[in-house]
């Protein structure tokens, strides 16, 4: 008997992703409103670092804990290096690929949901795509999945993308030239063949342990999903040919969020100021003080009529060798969705991870995006084409003229703002966090479900969704990658 069936009174939704707020955030705001809802029966299984977020989380009906990992996969030392060494090098995407296929976490996290499904006996569940000991957990278990990517979600779809479109990471535009055409064709080719070295020795281990999609491909957790999340809208993202079943809700992002709410001393700082640029550069990057010097010069030359809130950590600020005096640095920020909210907040430099991208859109901000790594140079080509900012030259190189110039652009050019109002517009339309939680409650009242065996099923379409189908079947190793 399945371990979803049962009393249908009961219908609890268990939610499993990794503590790195990338993966974790979009879910634990989806439970959070469902909280609010008063949804009954909401669990919530994520590494042991992340357990007071996610009771946080509890607005109404309670948000129950469940551990994931003791020692999740952390991104420093080799696999950081390997990373972040520019757009369309393969390094980094391989060794992401092979460190989450063969962690010790990865098998603990299996071990823990197989007994988090024979305890909680979920009727549905919403897995982040890196979680791959939740979703082969799921899969074991017959239990119905959404699946929930933070990234591009392009990248799930490698294997079938048209070859004129961006390869995933590449950095390029949507328009590709004769020459980039031939770049991007070549790129792909080698990405795929690293992909396909780098998983060879895990797969056989995971074939072994007999986990259904071995290679731990997520075009295949994608088409065993009763669903697939993502958090942009197409026009943001490049459309491409995608299934049915795949639901893109535009940013999630609370629905009380509003500036001001927290009434505490940085709320009173913003107040005061009359044009304040916001820098957050995620969780991951670790900057040189040179990139550090470089940045700090470049704000410096924004005042005295420009503030600038940094959001840099400690470690980091002790590297600064100046700090101009129109530069607030601060650790922590109570809350981001405030700040950028905030109607003296005129633009955001980021790194380039979704979540943040998609944030400073959703409350239209012009931004000036610095990637680092992996997906952030996706997210960077996807701001200019939008016209809801500009983006590094030539990263990781920080130069000053540069980054001051982009800077007074974005702060004096009105098209930039009314560009990234319109695409918040459209992100709003998309549903949000709400639609999010509608659709939870749906596939969770469920009797049936389609079979779900990643074979067959609805033809392509250019970036339509419609309701949950079993996805087409694919093939290839896809992307792994975490964003913020």
């Amino acid at each position: 008997m399945s371990v979803t069936e049962g009393p249908a009174a009961r219908r609890p939704i268990m939610f499993a992703s990794p503590s790195h707020p990338g993966q974790l955030n979009p879910l634990l705001t989806i439970a959070a409103e469902m909280s609010r809802r008063g949804e009954p029966d909401l669990w919530f299984s994520v590494d042991v670092e992340g357990r007071h977020r996610v009771e946080a989380a509890t607005l109404g009906s309670p948000v129950r804990y469940l551990p994931g990992a003791d020692t999740p996969v952390r991104i420093e030392g080799d696999l950081y290096a390997a990373m972040t060494r520019g757009p369309r090098t393969t390094a980094g995407l391989a060794a992401l690929a092979r460190t989450t296929r063969t962690a010790d976490a990865t098998a603990q996290v299996y071990e823990r949901n197989l007994a988090h499904i024979e305890r909680v006996r979920p009727r549905l569940m919403v897995i982040d795509v890196m979680n791959l000991g939740a979703l082969d957990a799921a899969t074991t278990m017959g239990v119905p999945y959404v699946l929930s990517v933070p990234y591009p979600i392009s990248a799930v779809y490698l294997s079938r993308l048209p070859w004129g479109y961006p390869t995933p990471t590449s950095g390029l535009p949507r328009r590709l030239t004769g020459a980039r055409r031939l770049t991007n064709a070549l790129y792909r080719v080698r990405l795929q063949a690293a992909l396909l070295r780098a998983v060879a020795g895990p797969t056989w281990r995971r074939r072994a342990q007999g986990l259904a999609n071995a290679t731990g491909d997520p075009a295949r957790y994608a088409a065993d999903a009763v669903a697939v999340f993502g958090y942009t809208v197409f026009g943001l993202e490049y459309p491409f040919p995608a299934p049915d079943h795949l639901h893109l809700l535009g940013a999630m992002v609370p629905q009380e969020v509003a500036p001001g709410r927290s009434h505490d001393e940085l709320t009173e700082w913003l107040d005061r100021q009359p044009s304040v640029v916001y820098v957050c550069l995620g969780t991951l990057a670790t900057l040189t003080t040179a990139q550090l010097d470089a940045f700090a010069e470049a704000l410096g030359r924004l005042g005295p009529e420009h503030q600038v809130l940094w959001k840099l950590p400690d470690a980091q600020r002790a590297a600064l060798t100046r700090l101009p005096p129109n530069v607030r640095v601060q650790e922590w920020i109570p809350s981001q969705l405030e700040v950028l909210a905030h109607p003296r907040v005129r633009a955001f430099v980021c790194h380039g991870g979704a979540n943040g991208f998609h944030e400073g859109v959703h409350f239209g901000q012009p931004m000036l995006v610095t990637p680092f790594w992996l997906d952030c140079y996706d997210i960077a080509a996807r701001a200019v084409d939008a016209g809801v900012g500009l983006a590094l030259d030539a990263p990781p190189r920080v130069d000053p003229d540069e980054v001051a110039g982009k800077l007074r652009r974005l702060l004096s050019e009105d098209g930039f703002r009314q560009r990234s109002r319109y695409w918040g517009e459209q992100s709003r339309k998309a549903g949000g966090v709400a639609r999010a939680a509608d659709l939870l409650r749906q596939f969770a009242g469920r009797d049936q479900w389609p079979r779900l065996s990643g074979l067959g099923g609805p033809g392509l379409t250019a970036g339509r969704g419609a309701e949950p189908h079993p996805a087409v079947s694919s093939t290839g190793q896809g992307l792994v990658m975490p964003t913020e």
